[in-house]
C-alpha cells in the first residue's frame, strides 16, 4: 500500500530548478512525537506545468492520519527521514492550454516512442493509434483544457519506504518560479523516457509490495501464493 500522509502535513519546500533532481525538505506531525523533517533526494523532473521550479506546500490544519483509520500511535512510524528514491507525478494542477492539433501530435509522438521502446508493432499498434487520435479530437473539438496529469496538486515519489502521494487542495501549493524561464522545452522523446521512468518505478513497488506479502505470508505459514496486478 502507498503512504498517504495527507493529514499529517505541515509544510514544506521541493526544488526542481536543477533538470533530473529533485531536493528539498517536508515535515509531518506525529502524534505523541516531534515534527518529522524528511529530506529529498529524488531522481526526476516535476509534470511540464511547474518543471525547473521550487514549491511549497502547507496544510492550515494539521493532524495525524492514524486518528481517521482509528489507529494508536502516529501514523508516520517506519516513515524515513531522508526520502532517497524517484520522482513519480508531481504536479500543481494547472492546464498548459486548450488542446489543438499541434498538441496532439506532439502527445501522439510520445506514444510512437514508447510503442517503439515496447516493440508494439503492427495491427496492435494502428489500433491503438488510431483509438487515441479519436479521443484527442474529441478533445480538441470540446475546446477541453490540456493538464499534463491531472487538475489538482499531485505530489507522488518512490523511496526506499515504498510510494508516497500527496492530493493536495490548489491552495495549499505555492509555486516559485527559480530559472524556469532558461530551460528548453523537452522532445517527446525525453517526455516519453520519462513515462518510462515512472512506469518502472511503480512497477518496481509492485513487484517488491507482492514479495513483501509473499513472505508475510510464508512467515505465517502459508504456500508463498500472492498475486498481484
Amino acid at each position: 500500500m502507498a503512504w498517504r500522509p495527507y493529514e499529517n502535513l505541515i509544510d514544506g519546500e521541493l526544488d526542481n530548478h536543477i533538470p533530473g533532481k529533485v531536493s528539498g525538505w517536508i515535515r509531518f506531525m506525529r502524534r505523541g512525537k516531534q515534527p518529522l523533517r524528511a529530506i529529498f533526494d529524488l531522481t526526476g523532473d516535476f509534470h511540464e506545468d511547474i518543471r525547473g521550479t521550487v514549491i511549497r506546500l502547507s496544510n492550515p490544519a494539521p493532524s495525524d492520519r492514524s486518528a481517521s483509520l482509528d489507529r494508536e500511535g502516529t501514523y508516520m512510524d517506519g516513515f524515513s527521514a531522508v526520502q532517497r528514491g524517484e520522482v513519480g507525478d508531481i504536479t500543481a494542477g494547472f492546464s498548459l492550454g486548450p488542446w489543438t492539433q499541434a498538441l496532439a501530435q506532439k502527445l501522439m509522438r510520445q506514444h510512437e516512442h514508447t510503442w517503439d521502446a515496447n516493440g508494439l508493432r503492427g495491427p496492435e499498434r494502428e489500433i491503438r493509434r488510431k483509438e487515441i487520435a479519436e479521443e484527442y479530437r474529441a478533445h480538441i473539438e470540446a475546446g477541453a483544457p490540456y493538464y499534463p496529469y491531472v487538475p489538482y496538486p499531485y505530489i507522488e515519489w518512490y523511496a526506499d519506504n515504498g510510494r508516497v502521494v500527496l492530493e493536495l487542495a490548489p491552495s495549499q501549493l505555492t509555486v516559485v518560479s527559480v530559472g524556469a524561464s532558461s530551460l528548453t522545452e523537452k522532445t517527446p522523446g525525453e517526455l516519453a523516457r520519462d513515462r518510462r521512468k515512472r512506469t518502472q518505478a511503480m512497477g518496481k513497488f509492485l513487484t517488491d509490495m507482492v514479495r513483501g506479502l509473499s513472505g508475510e505470508n510464508r512467515s505465517q505459514g502459508g504456500d508463498e501464493n500472492v498475486s498481484g496486478t
